[in-house]
């Protein structure tokens, strides 16, 4: 073997397997038991997520918990706001999905942004806010079907935790730093 070559390994297959995220890090056994299992863990962090946005009608942003006897407080130490627009409607907003922005205007300054393509809203667009804000705090036990199929439970990181949402990327362009940079320095205040 050559002096640059640090190792060599075989290549092996792999497979996507979001709903064993949990049992593939050992939280059934490790972390969660030590933070008293998945009904508290995450409880009173709230975590904020700068993406594309998210869906707050999927059911690991719902507040009510049916795998939970707790239901989920007001945290104590945020004050975000649910921004609401025609696309996220009154109401979007829950004791789980507590805050929801959407960063824009650089996008809009320099006529990227298309409004018949992108939600001017917190509102995801292509689902990838919704897919990383559910691996993170999703809620724990929520079934996941597609097309008919179940492909069994999938559960959050931390499913006690509430999320707050800054939408700065959108799916027909990216995003701009100013958009990105405006969303972070508004989840610094909240």
């Amino acid at each position: 073997m050559r002096k640059e070559v640090a190792n060599i390994v075989l290549d092996f297959s792999v497979r996507t397997a979001t709903t064993y995220t949990p049992q593939f890090m050992g939280l059934p056994e490790g972390a969660w038991v030590k933070e008293g299992g998945f009904e508290t863990a995450g409880e009173g962090i709230v975590i904020g997520f700068i993406d594309t946005g998210i869906d707050p009608n999927h059911p690991s942003f719902s507040d009510k918990d049916i795998n939970s006897q707790h239901s989920y407080p007001t945290p104590k130490h945020f004050s975000g706001v649910c921004e609401v627009t025609p696309d996220f409607p009154s109401g979007s907003c829950n004791k789980k999905l507590v805050g929801a922005r959407h960063f824009v205007q650089s996008a809009i300054t320099r006529g990227t942004f298309n409004s018949s393509e992108d939600y001017a809203s917190p509102f995801d667009g292509d689902g990838h806010g919704t897919h990383t804000a559910s691996i993170a705090a999703g809620n724990h036990g929520v079934p996941v079907i597609v097309s008919n199929h179940s492909f069994g439970n999938a559960s959050g990181i931390a499913p006690r935790a509430h999320i707050s949402v800054y939408k700065a990327l959108y799916k027909s362009f990216g995003g701009f730093a100013a958009d990105v940079v405006a969303a972070i320095d508004q989840l610094k205040m909240e």
